[in-house]
């Protein structure tokens, strides 16, 4: 089975929590495991795998490995949040009455391997006019450069973005200001603390762009006031990242939409084609056990 499991949604909430209790219930069991074996992952062994670890009885952990998946593949194609292309997630973010409204690109989102430089959701907002947009961030190591050569408060003419891979979108040609440099920028995530690099603030036409040099996924608010941007007086937040974001974020967030945006990630595992992967798994195959 090759799915997408955020645990901060049902019905992967209440398995989570099911896992615990049998942690601590069960007998010689030591630790229950949900491993997602990530869709972009073109290896023989790639797709879904529920670990148990018991304190010598082997024959317990294969039975509860065993009944727990069937059960986690009965639930297939249930987890992952819904999701609307770049047009309607504008939309949304435009009728919203206050906010922050963050939309998130879900598969630009450099934790499952992509850059992080896409450009369609950004080039939607721009195309239609929208301002009071904070956009974190966008990965572009030349761009960044080129800011720290001119300087805070310098306007320059700068293309960003969509540099990586097809299917991210169009480079971003437009007069920038550069409003804020940050050597070694950091966001915190959880207790810990998460890189991504020098890092320009730039602003244009009412949006405002992070601009950064080491990938890395939005994973808190405090990426935006790194940079000196108070993320809550911002009508729409774009990040990039499919659920990690969600327990900061959601803090804050008046309303979270996901956005599938471009292809920078092989998303429909039901039509990629994979070159090494099984063949006989869901969704490539309804019920391999017929």
């Amino acid at each position: 089975m090759i799915d997408v499991f955020p645990t901060s949604k049902e019905p992967m909430r209440s398995f989570v929590d099911r896992l615990y209790g049998l942690e601590k219930s069960e007998a010689g069991v030591l630790s229950l495991s949900v491993v997602h074996g990530f869709m972009a992952g073109d290896v023989p062994e790639m797709g879904t795998k529920v670990i148990a670890v018991t304190d010598s009885r082997p024959d317990i952990g294969a039975a509860l490995a065993e009944k727990l998946g069937r059960e986690l593949f009965a639930m297939r194609g249930t987890f992952m949040v819904a999701q609307v292309d770049e047009h309607v997630a504008v939309d949304v973010a435009i009728a919203a009455t206050k906010g922050p409204v963050v939309i998130a690109d879900v598969w630009d989102n450099p934790g499952g391997g992509p850059a992080g430089d896409a450009t369609v959701i950004l080039g939607e907002l721009i195309a239609r006019g929208v301002t009071d947009v904070a956009v974190g961030t966008i990965w572009d190591p030349i761009a960044v450069q080129i800011c720290m050569a001119a300087g805070e408060g310098a306007e320059i003419a700068l293309r960003f973005g969509a540099k990586s891979a097809p299917e991210t979108g169009l480079p971003i040609d437009k007069i920038v200001l550069v409003r804020k440099l940050v050597p070694n920028a950091e966001m915190r995530f959880g207790e810990s603390f998460a890189p991504f690099g020098d890092a320009a603030w730039i602003s244009f036409d009412g949006i405002d762009v992070i601009l950064n040099s080491t990938r890395a996924q939005s994973f808190d608010p405090s990426l935006f006031s790194a940079m000196g941007i108070e993320p809550t007086s911002w009508k729409i937040l774009l990040i990039k990242s499919t659920n990690h974001f969600y327990d900061s974020f959601s803090w804050i967030a008046s309303e979270i939409v996901y956005c599938s945006a471009g292809k920078p990630y092989p998303n429909s595992p039901a039509t990629t084609p994979y070159r090494k992967a099984r063949r006989d798994i869901w969704p490539m195959v309804e019920n391999p056990w017929g």
